[in-house]
């Protein structure tokens, strides 16, 4: 009944050395991560008008849905880690088309993992 469980991947660090590697673990999204996550994803304006925030919502994906690291590292350092290796993470986490995809009744579908 409960979704907590966590997956580990590993996602490369240098896209020269395939050796070189780090160790991310995913936790699975529950149902009020959805709702939450589209608050961070959508911006609704004083005048009603609404506005995509990819920002907030990779924010809220990261910093919710990555449980640890190898190495460890720190929301902020999470935040800030080199485009081709935040590449590879958002690969394993919904997308936002995803994320309004569950939103309207395909939760079932979960998550690409």
């Amino acid at each position: 009944m409960r979704r907590n469980d966590e997956q580990k991947h590993e996602v490369r660090v240098d896209p020269d050395d395939p050796e070189l590697v780090m160790e991310v673990w995913i936790r699975e999204v529950s149902f009020f991560d959805i709702q939450l996550a589209a608050q961070s994803m959508f911006d609704i304006k004083s005048d009603g008008q609404m506005s995509l925030n990819l920002e907030g919502y990779y924010k809220y994906a990261f910093t919710n849905w990555v449980v640890r690291t190898n190495p460890n590292l720190s929301s902020d350092e999470l935040l800030n880690i080199k485009g081709y290796i935040g590449e590879q993470i958002s690969a394993l986490l919904p997308s936002p088309s995803e994320l309004g995809e569950m939103m309207s009744g395909g939760f079932t579908n979960g998550g690409k993992k």
